[in-house]
């Protein structure tokens, strides 16, 4: 007996041996032979039903990985899109910091000047006094 799987270099190759005894006689052959038919016949339909198994697994895993490969390229230019913004407004957000922060030491600087000036008082003399 020879088994060659020339067809199929990657997958397995899978072999399905009857073993029956044969009467010879007139009898029982008619019986047998549509029994034989019967069993050949749900055998080809298993073998079927796992190829269409098998078959429709693939294409479940090719629909997967597609929609897989389509997210993550849509994921990568999303991604692109997002730096680039992200490098248009560094500048302006970092002048606009700088602005406000000025503005803001400004303000305390100014705040520190006049509650200085509320306190402050002159010198007075005995011709030069404040009124009330």
């Amino acid at each position: 007996m020879c088994l060659s799987n020339f067809h199929n270099r990657f997958g397995s190759m899978q072999v399905f041996l009857n073993f029956g005894v044969y009467y010879s006689g007139t009898e029982g052959t008619q019986k047998q032979k549509e029994e034989e038919k019967k069993r050949k016949e749900e055998a080809s339909k298993h073998l079927n039903d796992t190829l269409s198994t098998i078959e429709d697994s693939a294409n479940r895993l090719q629909g997967n990985t597609f929609h897989m490969w389509r997210h993550y390229s849509f994921a990568r230019m999303r991604k692109g899109a997002d730096y680039y913004l992200l490098l248009s407004n560094s500048s302006y957000v970092t002048w606009w910091s700088a602005a406000q922060s000025i503005v803001i030491i400004a303000a305390g600087y100014l705040q520190l000047f006049f509650l200085k000036r509320l306190f402050h008082s002159k010198t007075t003399t005995e011709t030069d006094k404040p009124r009330c």
